[in-house]
């Protein structure tokens, strides 16, 4: 599976259409935040798991499986090293 992280940003979704052109919904999977904004991408059949680039724990959980990852920095201004850490941890 390939995991996508900030799948409802611009970004995210442009990734996510151009992905789904030579790899089935079934093995995508969005990483979000808020689930919400992302009905229409499980209404494609990508699995939408949710975690937040702080919480470490949720991203060890919502990257189980994945066996290739984008990550999208956000735009957390002095967040970021600290962010990108916590998804590399939890993608070992």
């Amino acid at each position: 599976m390939i995991a996508i992280t900030g799948a409802t940003g611009q970004l995210g979704h442009y990734v996510i259409k151009s992905l789904m052109k030579t790899v089935p919904a079934s093995q995508i999977v969005a990483i979000v935040r808020n689930p919400a904004k992302a009905q229409a991408l499980t209404a494609q059949g990508i699995t939408v798991r949710q975690a937040d680039y702080g919480d470490e724990a949720a991203l060890t959980s919502a990257l189980q499986g994945v066996e290739k990852l984008l990550l999208i920095s956000s735009s957390e201004v002095g967040q970021r090293a600290p962010q990108h850490r916590n998804v590399i941890n939890a993608a070992k």
